[in-house]
């Protein structure tokens, strides 16, 4: 299991080409992606977000590259066509004009776009190499990082699932009481009315039926039980769980609800008060669960 929250920071490098990648993730409900390149780097953009979606499956995503590689060799390039042309313009001046004079290298290196300065190209290879070094690392360290804090996640999330067991319990426990109490109630006050002989017992069976199944709460509890179980085993598994957390805590959610409805005292609601306290705090943390 792992938490949707996390950071991971990556270098890669080959001949001539150093990055660094960083990768930062935060919680939310569907998968966001933003992938930020340098200009030069933007074909290789495909081939980093799927290692990133391969990687992470939900969560707002950020990754970011730098690119710290030495400045590449500069070679100053002549445009010998432009020079001719220069030349020969130059000439005509002269000859149309009347003008003397020579015109000196000096000058003539001066003459708009006839020098420039290029930068040699970086391979792709090389730069294919130093990003997937990069991306890789920072990938690696992102998912330690986020099974680190899903661990304890994991491990709070099964201590307060163990409280909602108990309350549970009471809960259980608790009905069992207070059934027996108004069952007993009500014999006692049809009793006061009327003598045994002329009590009719069928007819009292069905009115002590109705009660039970107006406050009855053990198929509910018997569903929170499941519920529980399969929180439980979900919890163990290493792979992507939170919406299926997500629709556990749901289910649980509307047993409480009916449960709540079917309290038949103060104590049981105060347990059902609790029950759901721990159920909103299970939701809150299972929503930074990838």
């Amino acid at each position: 299991m792992r938490s949707m929250t996390g950071f991971g920071r990556g270098a890669g490098q080959s001949k001539s080409v150093h990055v660094v990648a960083e990768i930062k993730t935060v919680n939310h409900k569907y998968h966001d992606l933003a992938v930020k390149l340098p200009s030069s780097y933007q074909s290789l953009e495909p081939e980093v977000r799927e290692a990133i979606l391969a990687a992470v499956t939900r969560g707002k995503v950020d990754f970011f590259l730098k690119d710290l590689s030495p400045d590449r060799p500069k070679t100053v390039r002549i445009n010998e066509d432009l020079i001719t042309e220069y030349l020969k313009a130059t000439k005509k001046a002269a000859a149309r004009f009347k003008i003397k004079g020579e015109l000196t290298i000096e000058t003539l290196l001066r003459m708009p776009d006839v020098l420039s300065v290029v930068e040699e190209e970086r391979q792709d290879s090389e730069q294919k190499k130093a990003v997937q070094e990069a991306v890789q690392e920072a990938l690696k360290a992102l998912e330690k990082m986020r099974q680190s804090e899903g661990a304890r996640l994991g491990k709070d999330m099964l201590d307060r699932a163990r409280e909602i067991t108990n309350v549970v319990q009471q809960l259980r426990q608790r009905h069992k009481i207070i059934m027996a109490e108004k069952i007993k109630a009500f014999r006692e006050k049809i009793a006061e009315f009327l003598p045994a002989p002329l009590q009719d017992q069928m007819r009292l069976s069905t009115e002590e039926s109705v009660t039970i199944q107006r406050h009855d709460i053990a198929e509910e509890l018997t569903r929170l039980d499941s519920h529980l179980e399969a929180l439980q085993e979900t919890l163990k598994e290493k792979n992507s769980v939170g919406r299926k957390l997500d629709f556990l805590i749901q289910e649980m959610n509307r047993e409480a609800n009916t449960v709540g409805s079917k309290s038949a005292d103060s104590k049981m609601a105060q347990n059902v008060v609790r029950l759901k306290e721990l159920l909103e705090q299970l939701r809150e943390q299972i929503q930074n669960i990838e």
